[in-house]
């Protein structure tokens, strides 16, 4: 049985919304620490403030890259990732172009999820890669997590939230699909997931870390059902 602490450490604390500000990152990084989360996930013009508010807390930060699309080139994907891995990001987690993907353009991916995992692993920081499963089909998702694992990538990792939450049988697909050191991260879930959700997913589905805002609150649940045993 996991400790709280330990628990906390399968959670990144998710403040990605398009209309957060300076307070929000303060009040979420206030939250981080003091339940010693894995990671605060921000987007990438937040990751100094972010920097600055965790340090000495041992919490680590991770930007989003080429949020929420995907759609930028890779060129200035990759621009983003080398400025974010400069500020000491411990994590990064990158959307892959899905309109690549559902073309076939699977030069265009590997290339892509390489660079991503290559400029990740020489910085010493987990690389996740985003897949919105959504939009993808079940041969889709089972190419794409194999090329992930081809390349060392940290964690494949299922939506961004900004559309279609994944689904249980998305998240088998993965976890069948996996190999190497490669582990599935579960986030774009409701803000009503709960610590039943959680702990299923931990337990049957292979799943090692959520991103949630919710993470603060999920730890707290746990917290009261140890109380129970």
């Amino acid at each position: 049985m996991l400790t709280a602490n330990e628990f906390a450490k399968h959670f990144d604390l998710a403040i990605l919304a398009p209309n957060t500000q300076e307070a929000d990152i303060l009040a979420g990084c206030r939250t981080a620490a003091e339940y010693q989360v894995n990671t605060i996930n921000v987007n990438s013009c937040w990751v100094e403030t972010a920097k600055h508010a965790l340090e000495g807390s041992g919490v680590g930060y991770s930007a989003v890259i080429g949020f929420p699309y995907g759609t930028p080139i890779s060129k200035v994907k990759y621009l983003e990732l080398e400025e974010m891995l400069n500020l000491g990001c411990t994590a990064c987690d990158m959307v892959i172009n899905v309109g690549a993907l559902k073309d076939g353009n699977l030069a265009l991916v590997h290339d892509e999820v390489k660079t991503f995992a290559d400029m990740c692993r020489e910085a010493k920081a987990d690389s996740k890669l985003i897949f919105e499963v959504g939009f993808l089909t079940d041969e889709e998702i089972a190419t794409l997590t194999k090329i992930c694992c081809e390349h060392g990538i940290t964690y494949v990792k299922t939506a961004t939230g900004s559309q279609a939450f994944p689904d249980m049988h998305q998240v088998q697909i993965m976890k069948a699909n996996l190999s190497g050191d490669t582990k599935i991260k579960v986030s774009g879930v409701p803000r009503t997931f709960t610590l039943a959700a959680a702990l299923f997913m931990f337990e049957h589905l292979g799943v090692s870390l959520i991103g949630t805002r919710s993470a603060g609150k999920i730890v707290d649940q746990y917290k009261d059902y140890l109380k129970t045993l």
